[in-house]
C-alpha cells in the first residue's frame, strides 16, 4: 500500500517540500535496503542483500520502504517468531516483530519512521491481533516512536534466537492491534 507524505526538508535556508511514499518493498530496492542496514550495522552489503531477497520471498515476512524522487530513504521490517520446544523459558513470545527500522541520517526527524511503522503495523494487522518488537533500552528515539503506537513493556530478562542480546540491554514491547 503506498501512502504518499509531505515533508519539508531543510536545505541550507530553505525549505522544500517533498513526497516521502511508503511502500511494500521489491526486489530493486534491496540493494538500497543493504546499504542502509550495512550504515548502521555493519557487514557486507551483498550478505544484507541475499538474506534481504529470502525476507521478500518469504510469506511471512514483509519489507517497507520510504522513497523520495526514487531513492530508498528508509526500511523496516517484519518477521515471523515461532517458539521452538527447544526455547528456553524465557524466549520472547510467538508473533510477528517489527525489525530494523532504519531512515538515511538526512531524512531522519520527518516522520518517515512512523509512516514506516504504520505500513508495517498495517501488514501485521492483516495477520495477527498483536505485534512486537524489542529494543535497545538506551535508544530513546525508537522507544519514543513505539510507545506513541501504544507499544507496552512485557519484559527485560527475554531472548530471542539469533539476536546477540545481553541481559538488560533490550526491552520486549507489545502492541494489541485489535483497537488500532
Amino acid at each position: 500500500m503506498e501512502r504518499p507524505l509531505g515533508v519539508e526538508q531543510t536545505l541550507g535556508v530553505e525549505r522544500l517540500s517533498v513526497e516521502v511514499r511508503v511502500r511494500a518493498g521489491v526486489g530493486a530496492d534491496l540493494e538500497a535496503c543493504a546499504g542502509l542496514i550495512v550504515s548502521r550495522a555493519g557487514g557486507s552489503v551483498a550478505d544484507r542483500r541475499t538474506r534481504l531477497v529470502a525476507d521478500l520471498e518469504d510469506p511471512e515476512r514483509y519489507i517497507a520502504v520510504a522513497e523520495v524522487d526514487g531513492e530508498v530513504v528508509g526500511y523496516g521490517g517484519v518477521i515471523r517468531h515461532d517458539l521452538s520446544p527447544d526455547d528456553p523459558p524465557a524466549t520472547a513470545p510467538s508473533g510477528y516483530y517489527l525489525i530494523g527500522l532504519i531512515v538515511a541520517p538526512n531524512w531522519r526527524r520527518h516522520g518517515i519512521g512512523d509512516e514506516l511503522t504504520k505500513d508495517r503495523l498495517r501488514w501485521i494487522a492483516a495477520r495477527a491481533g498483536a505485534a512486537y518488537t524489542f529494543v535497545n533500552v538506551g535508544n530513546g528515539a525508537i522507544l519514543d516512536l513505539h510507545q506513541r503506537f501504544r507499544f507496552t513493556e512485557l519484559t527485560r530478562d527475554f531472548t530471542f534466537p539469533g539476536a546477540p542480546l545481553q541481559p538488560g540491554t533490550c526491552v520486549l514491547l507489545r502492541a494489541d492491534l485489535t483497537d488500532q
